[in-house]
């Protein structure tokens, strides 16, 4: 059976079997092979994309949120720039298999080729630029709609990726497909949210943006 239909036979098994913890407000895609296609459809004539972003990081043991906000940057086909403004500034950049984290005290450097759990975190943001959510053999993935977005809700599969995720929710707008929410659950109960607006598509970004230094 060619992996792809292997990937969707997973999909509709989960689809029907854990219907019942389908989220509040939403309901089960019924044909999420054309949901497939529409979202690679969608995305690939994109070549790039800058947006703001909100960020709240939701911990057990604090009842405030901590808020912070930033630009997000992607260009294709594996470059992404999540840069923090306030209130302090830190930064990530990936960048063909690197990753560059910086704060106001020093920089890191990552290879990520090196380690398959950031390998892993790597692809899942790509994942959600490119429209290639549902081919992430690291997860298996569940679609859901309204009617003004569509839900994919990203399981771990494997021990590796558990012990940083229970589970990430991709919320993508219905008519163009851009993510406008990402939550990402962790072990113990912390969640970090985030939310994307003011997205630009396909403007010319400067190299200078993806530069690891």
């Amino acid at each position: 059976m060619p992996m792809r239909n292997l990937f969707l036979c997973l999909l509709l098994c989960c689809l029907f079997s854990e219907s019942q913890a389908q989220p509040k407000g939403f309901h089960p895609v019924e044909n999420t092979a054309a949901l497939q296609a529409s979202l690679q459809k969608a995305t690939s004539s994109l070549q790039s994309i800058s947006c703001d972003f909100s960020q709240d990081k939701h911990l057990a043991m604090l009842s405030d949120k901590i808020k912070s906000k930033g630009k997000f940057y992607y260009k294709r086909a594996d470059k992404v720039r999540i840069e923090y403004t306030a209130p302090f500034h830190y930064l990530v950049v990936m960048n063909g298999g690197q990753m560059l984290v910086k704060d106001e005290q020093k920089s890191t450097r990552i290879n990520t080729r090196s380690s398959k759990t950031m390998q892993s975190v790597n692809r899942v943001m790509l994942d959600c630029m490119r429209g290639t959510v549902f081919s992430n053999p690291d997860f298996v993935v569940r679609a859901f709609e309204n009617g003004k977005q569509y839900l994919l809700q990203m399981t771990p599969a494997h021990d590796a990726m558990r012990k940083l995720f229970d589970e990430i929710d991709v919320f993508l707008n219905r008519n163009n497909y851009d993510v406008e929410r990402l939550n990402l659950k962790e072990p113990g109960g912390d969640f970090t949210e985030m939310n994307f607006s003011s997205s630009l598509h396909n403007t010319a970004l400067n190299d200078a943006l993806f530069k690891l230094r």
